[in-house]
C-alpha cells in the first residue's frame, strides 16, 4: 500500500476513518435502480437511433440530397444515438454510486478470522483506475451499437467475480475516503498497527492477491506474504506497466535482503523462504499486425490497447515464478468474445489450482 495514508497526523489519529456513517443503504438502492432504469432507456433509445440512422442515410445517399426533411429526420435519428449514449453512460455512473452506499464493510478484522476469505493487496494509487468502468469494446474495430453491451463492472469488481469463488474477498479500505469503492469488501485498519494487522489477514487468507507496485508499502506486504504462506496460495496481479514492474521488483529484492537479515523468518521455520526470482515483463507477441488483419481491424496497424489487468505471476512449491501474460496481440482478429475466451484460457489453470488448495487451519 504505497503512499500509505497510515500515517496521519497526531491530531486525526482518535477518528474514525471508515466511511460507515456516511452510507445510505436506501440511497443506494434508489441510484442502482435509477441507474439501471437510464442505461436500458439509454440502449433502446441508441439503438433505435443508429439503425434508424443508417437505414435514413442510404436514403439521402441514393439521391434525396435536396430533401430538406430527408437531411432533418438524418440529424434527429443523429440526436437519439448522442441522448442515447448520454443516459446509458450517466446510467452506469449512477449505478457505481449506488454500489458505494450499499457496499458491505468489515465491522472488524477480528471478525474474519476462521472464514475462508481472499485478502486483496494493492497501492492505494491504483484506486482511481480500478474505480473505473470498462469502455473498451475489443482490440480492433468495432461498430458502435456494440458500445451499448459494455460492461457496467469497475475493473475492480470485475476482479472480484474472478476469484470470489474461493472466498470472500476483501480489501484494505483507504481511512478517510468518502465511501468505499464498488468492488471487494473494505475492512478499514487501526492507524497505529497496520502491518500487524495486515500480517494476521495474509496469515490467516485462503489466497492473497497482490496488486505490483513499488511502493514501501506494498513492497513489504509481498516479503510478508512470501514469509508466512505457501507458494501457491500467493497471486501476484500486475496492472503496472513493465517500468514499474521492474521497479517493483528491484525494491522487493532490497526489502527482502533488509528483513531476511534483521527480522526473525517464517513462524514455522524461522527461516526465510528463498526470494523468488521474479521473471521479466513479457513484450506483446507481435506488436505490428500483418496486411491483411490491419484491413481488418480498421487500418490499425499497432496495438491501439492493452488489458488493464495485464497478467498474473503465480508460484511453484519452491517459489518459482511463472508470469502469465495477457497479450491480445496473439489473437488474429480481436473481438469482444475472443478476447473474453483469452483471459479465460488463461486463467483457468489458474482458477483449477487455487480451488484444490486445502481450507486454511
Amino acid at each position: 500500500m504505497s503512499g500509505n495514508p497510515y500515517f496521519l497526523r497526531d491530531r486525526d489519529r482518535n477518528k474514525d476513518l471508515s466511511p460507515r456513517g456516511a452510507q445510505r443503504a436506501a440511497k443506494g438502492r434508489v441510484l442502482v435502480g435509477a441507474g439501471w432504469a437510464l442505461r436500458v432507456a439509454g440502449t433502446v433509445v441508441g439503438l433505435l437511433g443508429f439503425f434508424a440512422f443508417k437505414a435514413r442515410l442510404k436514403d439521402v445517399l441514393a439521391g434525396s440530397f435536396g430533401d430538406t426533411f430527408a437531411w432533418l429526420g438524418l440529424l434527429g435519428w443523429a440526436a437519439a444515438v448522442l441522448a442515447g449514449l448520454a443516459a446509458f453512460f450517466v446510467g452506469r455512473l449512477v449505478v457505481v454510486r449506488g454500489k458505494q452506499h450499499t457496499a458491505d464493510l468489515v465491522v472488524s478484522c477480528d471478525s474474519l478470522a476462521g472464514t475462508r476469505y481472499v485478502l486483496y493487496l494493492r497501492p492505494f494509487s491504483n484506486d482511481p483506475e480500478m474505480a473505473a468502468l470498462n469502455n473498451d469494446i475489443q482490440g480492433g474495430g468495432a461498430n458502435l451499437e456494440n458500445i451499448f453491451f459494455v460492461s457496467g463492472l469497475t475493473h475492480e469488481e470485475a476482479l472480484v467475480r474472478r476469484f470470489r469463488q474461493f472466498g470472500r474477498v476483501v480489501a484494505i479500505g483507504r481511512p478517510g475516503e468518502n465511501l468505499p469503492l464498488p468492488g471487494a469488501t473494505r475492512a478499514y485498519l487501526p492507524l497505529d498497527d497496520w502491518k500487524g494487522t495486515v500480517s494476521d489477514l495474509i496469515a490467516g487468507a485462503h489466497v492473497v492477491l497482490l496488486s505490483a507496485g513499488p511502493g514501501p508499502g506494498t513492497v513489504w506486504e509481498f516479503t510478508e506474504a512470501i514469509r508466512l504462506l505457501p507458494p501457491d496460495r500467493l497471486v501476484l496481479l500486475t496492472y503496472c506497466d513493465a517500468a514499474t514492474y521492474d521497479r517493483f521488483r528491484e525494491a522487493v529484492a532490497v526489502e527482502y535482503d533488509r528483513r531476511s537479515r534483521t527480522e526473525p523468518g517464517s513462524p514455522g521455520t524461522g527461516l526465510w523462504p528463498p526470494l523468488p526470482s521474479l521473471p521479466g515483463y513479457p513484450p506483446p507477441a507481435r506488436p505490428e499486425r500483418p496486411r491483411w488483419q490491419v484491413l481488418l481491424n480498421g487500418g490499425r496497424k499497432r496495438l491501439r490497447w492493452d488489458f488493464v489487468l495485464k497478467g498474473l505471476v503465480v508460484f511453484g512449491p519452491r517459489w518459482e515464478a511463472t508470469f502469465i501474460r495477457f497479450d491480445p496481440t496473439t489473437l488474429k482478429l480481436p473481438t469482444v468474445w475472443s478476447l473474453r475466451k483469452l483471459v479465460k484460457r488463461e486463467l483457468q489453470p489458474v482458477q483449477d489450482r487455487l480451488g484444490a488448495l486445502d481450507a486454511r487451519s
